[in-house]
């Protein structure tokens, strides 16, 4: 089964950007690390335990000035504002992936999308994920990429927030808004999902491709989040 993972937010400044959508929302968040092949700081403001937003930001400009794509990527797009710059789903089964990977003309190479290319958390640990298409390709689209993480450990979005950074705990999500249309996004997921798959409200505003916003189950009744989606071109 196809579930909606997390959210890539695009920002200035991680650490402005993360107490500010704390500070609006209430959602508290923990410091998620770094992405040590894209000088990119990483925090993370669960959603409910198996969806979140990770807010980023590039930190170091060597990647930049080296032409890492995904580190060229993130600098551009941030330069005017915080922005939704990505989406995630998640699968329950790598034969998942590599169905919606095929579907998409590509494969799954856990040498390109595994743990060389993982965050590395402050406690030493490292993530983990792979990955179809890659966010290269997907996320300048405007386009959900598909992730599956193995092993049994714990989800990024079940771990603790710093006490003190926000006391709204969420809940799961009562809506999303992409742009496009049901079609286009059907088309995306091909045979591997159906947007009814998915336990909340999809509206599509027949906009540029691209995630604009989410209604956000809580203890305190919903809570709406909304970004410019990714900034295609």
């Amino acid at each position: 089964m196809i579930h909606f993972d997390h959210v890539c937010m695009a920002s200035p400044n991680v650490y402005e950007s993360t107490f500010r959508l704390s500070q609006e929302t209430g959602l508290g968040n923990y410091d998620g690390g770094f992405f040590p092949m894209y000088g990119i700081g990483h925090r993370v403001i669960p959603l409910a335990p198996d969806i979140y937003i990770e807010v980023e930001s590039v930190i170091d400009q060597r990647p930049v000035r080296q032409g890492q794509p995904l580190a060229v990527f993130m600098d551009r797009q941030a330069r005017e504002g915080d922005c939704f710059l990505g989406w995630c789903l998640r699968s329950d089964t790598l034969d998942e992936l590599e169905a919606f990977a095929a579907h998409h003309g590509t494969t799954v190479d856990p040498n390109t999308t595994g743990k060389t290319f993982g965050r590395q958390m402050m406690d030493g640990s490292r993530g983990f994920a792979l990955q179809a298409p890659s966010a290269t390709v997907a996320w300048p689209m405007g386009k959900p990429n598909l992730y599956f993480k193995p092993g049994d450990g714990p989800h990024a979005a079940s771990l603790p927030v710093v006490p003190g950074s926000g006391s709204v705990v969420g809940q799961g999500l009562a809506w999303i808004e992409i742009g496009e249309s049901q079609s286009a996004f059907q088309a995306w997921l091909g045979n591997v999902a159906s947007p009814s798959d998915f336990p909340f409200e999809i509206r599509y505003n027949g906009g540029t491709p691209g995630l604009y916003g989410l209604g956000v189950l809580t203890d305190k009744g919903v809570v709406e989040i909304r970004k410019p989606p990714v900034r295609i071109g």
